[in-house]
């Protein structure tokens, strides 16, 4: 998976969240499980 700038990730465990600020490959994972990204509605 690869990540884009300004994407946000959010943690179904703890609550965290992630924006990524720079591009790269890989899964981001938080307290041992994927984190999965916000989808954000545009108006």
């Amino acid at each position: 998976m690869a990540t884009q700038v300004g994407e946000v990730y959010y943690c179904e465990i703890c609550g965290n969240k992630v924006e990524v600020i720079d591009r790269g490959v890989g899964t981001l994972v938080c307290c041992g499980e994927p984190m999965v990204p916000v989808v954000k509605v545009e108006k």
